[in-house]
């Protein structure tokens, strides 16, 4: 029985040594699952071409298109959520029916969520994304009248698509935005704008 009794207890200090080796293994600071995450950086940069289809001014029919472009970086700080920083300028330069030129210049920042989709498999399969961008509008030109030269609030709700070419870089195929400015006019103050866009984006990644 003394024998038994000795073989059982090595193989149970065998088996205790085992597992304390096999968890300290996993849990050590390399084998952690959220050492990846914790020990490095992502986001991306962004040039993007941009319309804009502007409202008319007060007393004036119909809308007109603005051409421009942006730029904008982002950060990702938790899951799919990333923080954004997009600056943007937009001309026309027969902005209405006189002939007057209109340039809107904004400085954005808010928050992008990259939305899960299981539908495609791949290495370029799309990244759709919805964002909300909160800041200021600066106007310029003779359409904006009594806000020429004025800052006032703006922000741009939407989202788009990026598809893939390799790590690094990926081709934004479509950016839809409702862009809201509220620049003076001496009727509401306010411009129901809608932005459309496509562009390249670099994503980078670096380590603590």
């Amino acid at each position: 029985m003394s024998g038994r009794r000795l073989i059982r207890a090595h193989s149970a200090r065998k088996s205790h040594r085992r597992w304390v080796a096999v968890a300290a293994d996993r849990y050590r600071p390399g084998n952690c699952p959220g050492a990846a995450a914790q020990g490095s950086y992502s986001g991306d940069a962004a040039a993007v071409y941009h319309w804009v289809r502007a409202n008319a001014g007060p007393g004036e029919c119909g809308c007109f298109g603005m051409n421009g472009g942006g730029i904008s970086g982002s950060w990702n700080f938790r899951g799919p959520w990333s923080a954004v920083v997009d600056i943007s300028s937009e001309f026309a330069g027969s902005a209405s029916l006189v002939g007057d030129s209109l340039t809107f210049t904004s400085f954005l920042a808010g928050a992008r969520y990259r939305i899960p989709q299981p539908w495609f498999e791949g290495n370029h399969k799309p990244q759709p994304f919805a964002q909300i961008l909160l800041g200021v509008a600066h106007a310029g030109g003779g359409v904006a009248g009594v806000a020429d030269g004025s800052c006032e609030f703006a922000t741009r709700m939407g989202g788009g698509i990026d598809v893939p070419l390799s790590s690094h870089f990926a081709v934004r195929v479509i950016q839809l935005d409702y862009y809201l400015t509220t620049l003076a006019n001496s009727t509401n103050d306010h411009q129901n704008n809608l932005l459309v866009g496509a562009g390249i984006v670099y994503h980078w990644s670096r380590r603590k």
